[in-house]
């Protein structure tokens, strides 16, 4: 049985992170047997590393994945997004090193159920120092632990510093594929090749052409993604088209706005995709979710019959309402999980999803109830609505502990 901390919340022990303890672990979202490990690198700072890291995996987590965030860089940012400064921690990812700690025990719950998280715990100079020199003398003991993760946790990702030293290099040693944030500018733009390049060298030195287990497990490029999207400038325009001509299949189609709520989350202590699923950057992280899985899916199409999962309880029954958004009505990302949080109810698609297929304006639970002109409900209609209904329920759920099958996080600050 797992502990209680001081807001009532249970600590996570092994028995309380592994989805069915009492019994064989079944496929990933991924349709892996084991958790998939991913990587935020960057060689340039301020492009949204660490926010995209905390958004992409809470959104992860409300869409049924069980996400562990992993932060390397020692300005703690993880922690910080999350609400608890490193000072605060009780334990952290130095205490792998230092204490011989296992990396199950350093976990730490955050304010989304199924989402935790281990951040370094760095202070001083001297901290910063012994906890870099670790990481590069003893980067086999932080692969080996997160490869004992990966039974856990269906998704880990991990934030790297704003450089090539030896945080990042130990997150790609330890990573299945790594993903690129690119803010759309051009001194940025001009850092993704050389990035490229030095993961391709990294990985020429590091595993043997003739070890092909190793070969099999180095870090592959899971695409490249744009953040702070400025759509309406002319600079910023001219940056994605350049990254659309220089990466084209690899440059992801969802794209992060530039948005002041995304910049308040550290001060909330809360993924942005919880306190206001309402927004373009909330919106845009659960496209990018849904794009990465897909894209992975898709690419391992040839060894795997069935349909590619989005999320856990996506596919496996065609019946279910996120099953017949994904392929009836091809919805995906934050439509796709609006459409799962009103049960599959057609008649709230029109004013949220956009124009229905025309099928769709003849469905309905009773013959007598069709009629030639749907009402149009607006998605904040329906959110208000969501929020009303919730309040009546609930007396106060803004430091409560939110769920993605919970009543709980359907209200928004």
């Amino acid at each position: 049985m797992a502990d209680t901390d001081a807001r009532g919340l249970s600590d996570p022990s092994p028995d309380s992170l592994d989805t069915n303890p009492d019994g064989p672990r079944g496929r990933t979202p991924w349709n892996t047997v084991g958790g998939r490990v991913i990587c935020l690198v960057s060689r340039k700072g301020g492009v949204g590393k660490t926010t995209s890291a905390v958004n992409l995996g809470a959104a992860l987590a409300l869409s049924g994945h069980s996400v562990l965030l992993v932060g390397t860089d020692p300005q703690c940012g993880i922690c910080r997004s999350l609400g608890t400064a490193p000072e605060d921690l009780p334990v952290s990812l130095t205490d792998l090193f230092d204490c011989g700690e296992q990396l199950q025990d350093l976990v730490q719950i955050s304010p989304l159920e199924g989402l935790h998280y281990i951040s370094p715990r760095v202070l001083t100079l001297e901290d910063e120092e012994r906890y870099l020199d670790s990481l590069e003398r003893r980067a086999g003991e932080f692969v080996r632990e997160i490869d004992r993760a990966r039974n856990l946790y269906d998704t880990i990702i991990i934030d790297c510093p704003p450089s090539l030293g030896p945080g990042a290099r130990a997150a790609l040693l330890a990573s299945d594929g790594f993903l690129v944030p690119v803010q759309t500018e051009e001194l940025c733009r001009r850092t993704v090749q050389s990035l490229l390049d030095f993961v391709d060298e990294f990985r020429a030195r590091n595993f043997a052409e003739g070890d092909a287990a190793r070969v099999e497990m180095t870090p592959t490029l899971d695409g490249i993604f744009l953040t702070m999207a400025a759509e309406r400038t002319r600079a910023g325009r001219h940056v994605a088209a350049r990254l659309d001509e220089e990466f084209g299949d690899v440059l992801y189609t969802a794209r992060v706005p530039r948005t002041t709520r995304l910049a308040e989350m550290a001060l909330k202590g809360k993924p942005a995709v919880i306190y206001d699923r309402r927004s373009p950057g909330s919106r845009a992280y659960f496209d990018l979710a849904d794009e990465l899985v897909a894209r992975y899916c898709q690419s391992h199409a040839e060894a795997d019959e069935e349909p590619a999962a989005v999320s856990r309880g996506s596919v496996p029954d065609e019946s279910s309402p996120a099953a017949v958004a994904v392929g009836e009505h091809g919805l995906k990302g934050f439509d796709r999980f609006l459409y799962e949080l009103s049960g599959g109810d057609p008649c709230t698609l029109p004013g949220v999803m956009g124009d229905p297929p025309a099928e769709l304006d003849m469905i309905s639970s009773e013959p007598d109830m069709v009629s030639s002109e749907p009402d149009m409900v607006s998605l904040d209609e329906l959110l208000a609505e969501e929020e009303i209904q919730t309040r009546n329920r609930i007396d106060d759920l803004d430091d409560g502990y939110w769920a993605p099958d919970s009543e709980s996080f359907d209200r928004m600050n």
